[in-house]
């Protein structure tokens, strides 16, 4: 058929699934008219001793005790006497499931009949074909209180715990019935669309005898095991006795039967399906060796696991419940592997690998919704989750799709060649376009290159101007420190002539002191005059003029800007405190001043304070006389 014409046929086959779907969740069961309060429900035990029905019904001497746990290790098996009470106007119908359930027998009075009913029911009861096993169904009158007697039976061929949980399950029966109908028509639709595109991937298989279509074959073969274990249809079909059963002390059973077997045999085929046809689809071997052999590997993994996990459940013992929640995340890892896998194909244009991932999308969602329901929620939901009929499905027909594409796409490899050559052409021009583009812009940034020389030039112009303005600099400053030089040797010799000089009439007037002392009573006038001279020349103030003079020559501005900034200074301070800016030795200050080092060093402390209190902002007032001992220069 034309490649349009199977896009549709798919695209219909699409809209017939998703209107059933609707139809069944539109067109479910209503429940059972009437009032929908549970019965109340109590119960109490008695270990059985090998009584008949007829005397644990009526013989008072044997006490029913109400306990919660049976002891499988004292006794076997128990009676269970079940006092419900349907407070509604109508009679209901429940189903019960006693928990443990390996062989319960349940007594129910039947008033149309007017006799005793026994009902068998569990994993042990030959009886017990359902889909879900253990299960009773019961009607309880309205208005009324009904006595129910079951037999609990816990021998079996595998060990029970000794202690085992008693626990009583109870549904209406038009929930279950409903529920029934819904997930059971789910199936048959499900069933029913597997049917039809395997039959018409069978037709393209003997038709093209192509290896991929052989393997979506396999897979959809295993879609239909798949949803058919999930359902436990397996169980109405092929009543099959129980190989191992693991009972837990709360009272659940888990084994492992016949439609468990397929259950995991349905899987390992579609694993085994996905990842050869993803292979052969992608032509992986040659296109990802690497991927290809991780995909090998990883099958063999689960496939192998699977063997194993099954041989032991059979002939050993149920490990079941403990690898599931594994096996489900095996199950991840592989489907991982293989979303990977179409994603690096895509990104390296392999061939068919867009139409790949994206069918992909869909079925993946569904397959780790399930897988992730089963590790983190629950394994054991009988049968009631349509996520494994959406994953089935939609795995069938994307991939019916992505096949139908492919076979499509090998048969008009002639109209692709054109295709390509078309391609190509345009692909000539757009690379002449660029060319032209990349010419103009390489003119363009000649031209950036040119300009950027002239700028260069420039500033190599204005760098050498700016060394010959530095070379100029340099020789002035050269000058400027000489002649600052010179004035610090000519302060320098100013201030060491002062103090030799200062230091020379001190001494001489010290001496002309001791003269009387020789000979006090020659009183001579002129030693008194030439005394009264030494010490106004100790105070003169021509040397400070001139050491102010050279001062200043090497630091500008000195006692200007001192004046301004400390405007309260007398000028005794401002002499001081030029002393030791220049770091003038308390003893030579003394010698300058014609003062002992100690009132040098007494003027220093209040000049600092001083300077101190009118930076903090105290602005002391300027004092009216100068009376410190700098005073008498």
């Amino acid at each position: 058929m034309p490649r349009s014409a199977s896009l549709q046929f798919y695209f219909k086959l699409s809209c017939v699934f998703s209107f059933l779907v609707i139809i069944l969740g539109w067109t479910t069961p209503l429940m059972a008219a009437g009032e929908s309060r549970e019965p109340k429900i109590t119960w109490q035990v008695l270990e059985d001793k090998g009584y008949t029905f007829e005397r644990v019904r009526t013989d008072p001497a044997l006490k029913f005790i109400p306990i919660d746990s049976l002891r499988a290790g004292k006794v076997s098996r128990y009676w269970l006497k079940i006092t419900a009470a349907n407070q509604s106007s109508f009679t209901a119908s429940y189903q019960l499931r006693v928990l443990p359930y390996l062989d319960n027998t349940l007594f129910q009075f039947n008033p149309d009949t007017e006799k005793w009913e026994l009902q068998r029911a569990g994993v042990y009861a030959p009886s017990d074909n359902n889909r879900t096993r253990g299960r009773f169904s019961m009607l309880l009158p309205g208005k009324s209180t009904s006595v129910i007697y079951v037999k609990v039976n816990l021998t079996g061929p595998t060990p029970i715990p000794a202690a085992v949980k008693l626990s009583l399950q109870w549904e209406k029966e038009a929930e279950a019935q409903e529920a029934a109908y819904f997930f059971g028509a789910a199936w048959i639709v499900s069933l029913a669309l597997l049917v039809i595109l395997f039959l018409n991937n069978l037709h393209l298989y003997y038709r093209f005898r192509d290896s991929t279509i052989a393997y979506f074959l396999i897979l959809q073969v295993g879609g239909m095991l798949y949803i058919t274990a999930y359902r436990f249809f397996f169980n109405i079909a092929f009543p099959s006795p129980v190989f191992n059963l693991r009972l837990t002390s709360e009272g659940k059973a888990n084994f492992y039967d016949l439609n468990q077997v397929l259950m995991h045999l349905s899987v390992a085929l579609i694993l085994f399906g996905s990842v050869q046809f993803t292979r052969s689809y992608l032509q992986t071997k040659l296109n990802l060796p690497k991927l290809d052999s991780w995909l090998r590997y990883a099958l063999y993994t689960y496939l192998t696991f699977t063997a194993i996990v099954m041989l032991i459940n059979i002939t050993v013992f149920c490990i079941n419940p403990y690898t599931i929640g594994f096996d489900n995340l095996l199950v991840l890892g592989v489907v991982t592997l293989l979303v990977i896998t179409g994603i690096i194909a895509y990104r390296r244009n392999i061939p068919f690998a867009k139409p790949y991932l994206y069918a992909n999308l869909v079925p993946i969602f569904f397959i780790f919704s399930v897988a992730f329901y089963h590790v983190f929620f629950s394994s054991d939901n009988a049968g009631r989750l349509v996520l494994p009929d959406l994953a089935i499905i939609s795995l069938g027909l994307c991939f019916s799709v992505v096949t139908v594409s492919r076979l499509q796409t090998l048969r008009d490899s002639l109209a692709v060649k054109e295709e390509e050559a078309r391609h190509l052409a345009n692909e000539i021009r757009r690379r002449e376009k660029l060319h032209r583009q990349i010419t103009l812009e390489n003119e363009q940034i000649q031209d950036a290159f040119r300009e950027t020389e002239n700028q260069r030039n420039i500033k190599e112009l204005e760098n050498r101007q700016l060394n010959v303005d530095i070379l100029e600099g340099k020789s002035v400053n050269k000058e400027l420190q000489k002649k600052l030089a010179d004035n610090h040797r000519e302060l320098a010799s100013i201030t060491l002539y002062m103090e030799q000089k200062n230091a020379m009439l001190a001494k001489l007037k010290l001496q002309i002191e001791e003269l009387p002392k020789l000979n006090p009573n020659n009183k001579h006038k002129e030693l008194s005059e030439v005394k009264s001279l030494l010490q106004s020349n100790l105070h003169l103030d021509d040397d400070w003029s001139k050491f102010r003079l050279h001062f200043e020559q090497v630091h500008p501005n000195f006692f200007q800007d001192l004046q301004a900034k400390y405007p309260n200074l007398t000028k005794n301070e401002l002499r001081l405190y030029s002393y030791f800016h220049i770091n003038l030795t308390t003893k030579e200050i003394a010698t300058l001043l014609n003062i002992e080092p100690a009132s040098v060093r007494r003027a220093k402390t209040r000049l600092f304070k001083k300077i101190a209190e009118i930076e903090e902002g105290l602005n002391p007032e300027k004092p009216e006389a100068e009376n410190d001992d700098a005073s008498s220069v």
